[in-house]
């Protein structure tokens, strides 16, 4: 008896990792085949903003912030400013140990799901929703324009026919004149195009390497790796 309480314990404070999200989310987001069009990109980087987790590309930009057990929410103030001025949508996907938290701090608009272990099958996970996200009201252009780069940029001008005069431009120029030059919807029509139609750009049906790099840390890059490695051993120290 002893020994079966015990085992609860262990299996009670087992932490649902990062990778475990990573994968359950995208099985759930985006699952394959995707329809033509559509890329789901991991580590989403947003100008020099910060990087969103999941994003995934298609008529709209949806983005998904992840928070494991190893996480903190401390951050989560500055990234929902952050994607806000980017994304159509935006869920958080935590776990138990945030919801809470996640709840009183979360602006309007954005979703909420949660990931726990499944206690009736063994080494499985469930993903339950608890907020529907809506469409965020905070998408500007000066953002949208960060997310191209700079050949996008002229080639997004000559779809305008504003190139003129600019092709041998600036970077910071470019994106100044994309911005006077289109409407918001326009503008979100040019972005999610250039950005799907990126031949190998870090799709996910590209990133198997990833999972097996990542499968100790389970994140997608080294500094996330060392971020991750230093939170365990803090959750660890919690836990003792």
């Amino acid at each position: 008896m002893r020994g079966a309480v015990c085992a609860f314990i262990i299996k009670a404070m087992n932490p649902v990792t990062e990778r475990e999200i990573r994968s359950l989310v995208r099985s759930i987001v985006a699952p394959e085949p995707r329809p033509l069009g559509t890329k789901l990109v991991e580590e989403f980087v947003i100008g020099d903003a910060g990087r969103i987790d999941i994003a995934l590309i298609g008529d709209h930009l949806a983005g998904f912030e992840l928070k494991s057990d190893f996480d903190s929410l401390a951050r989560l103030p500055r990234q929902m400013e952050v994607y806000g001025g980017v994304f159509d949508f935006c869920t958080l996907v935590v776990t138990d140990r945030h919801l809470a938290r996640a709840r009183a701090i979360l602006r309007p608009g954005w979703g909420l799901a949660v990931v726990r272990r499944n206690k009736d099958v063994p080494d499985s996970l469930e993903y339950k929703q608890f907020r529907t996200p809506r469409p965020i009201r905070t998408v500007h252009k000066e953002a949208l324009v960060s997310l191209l780069w700079r050949d996008e940029l002229v080639r997004a001008l000559d779809r305008l026919h504003a190139a003129d005069g600019f092709r041998s431009k600036q970077r910071d120029v470019l994106e100044k004149r994309l911005c006077s030059v289109s409407d918001l919807a326009q503008l979100k029509s040019i972005v999610t195009d250039f950005l799907t139609a990126r031949q190998g750009w870090r799709d996910v049906q590209a990133q198997h390497v990833y999972d097996e790099k990542s499968r100790r840390a389970g994140v997608s890059s080294g500094f996330l790796a060392r971020r991750l490695q230093s939170q365990r051993q803090q959750f660890a120290g919690r836990l003792g």
